[in-house]
């Protein structure tokens, strides 16, 4: 006799998130986090998700944009707590005139739990004066790890980009902007 197990997938959207939200999965449930911040403001926020229970899963996928002299923190973290668990973060952003974007994904494989399978990506182009952070930890205390990894960039805008859609007529600011929904999609 086959064992069958049924899943219920949650989906939760914040927008414009501020402020701390804690988060906690237990047996079998399966959760999806979208993030979003398009608005002008400045704001920190924090979101802790624990995976308390066997075959908890969560992935986030966050995407934010700075303007003006916008300072935006998110600290997004996820902790493994028990066997066979699934998370991963992948956040995304653009800065432009003088704004700040700063990621800290953060993801921690408990001592006791096993067969964990964790990954954070972090990405941010800046434009302007722009500046941006991004750091990415995993904080592994199990030998037990089914995979886990990390990885995070920040760069300018790729000018070639600019020159491509410039030599088909398209202006810079319109250029720019096209780059910002492709790379936020």
């Amino acid at each position: 006799m086959n064992d069958l197990r049924l899943v219920i997938i949650a989906r939760m959207k914040l927008t414009d998130p501020s402020g701390h939200k804690i988060i906690q999965l237990e047996n079998d449930e399966v959760l999806e986090i979208t993030l979003e911040d398009f608005s002008e403001g400045s704001r920190d926020f924090q979101l802790t998700v624990e995976l308390l229970s066997e075959n908890a899963e969560c992935h986030i996928k966050g995407r934010a944009q700075c303007f003006g002299s916008d300072k935006k923190n998110w600290q997004v973290k996820q902790v493994f707590r028990g066997h066979n668990q699934t998370g991963s973060i992948d956040l995304r952003g653009t800065a432009e005139d003088q704004s700040f974007l700063g990621f800290d994904g953060n993801g921690t494989l408990k001592e006791g739990s096993s067969e964990a399978d964790a990954n954070i990506t972090e990405k941010i182009i800046l434009f302007d004066q722009a500046k941006g952070r991004s750091l990415p930890v995993l904080r592994v205390e199990t030998d037990k790890v089914k995979s886990a990894g990390h990885g995070a960039s920040i760069a300018p805008v790729d000018n070639e980009k600019i020159l491509y859609f410039q030599a088909r007529g398209v202006s810079r600011k319109e250029a720019e902007k096209l780059i910002k929904i492709g790379f936020l999609k």
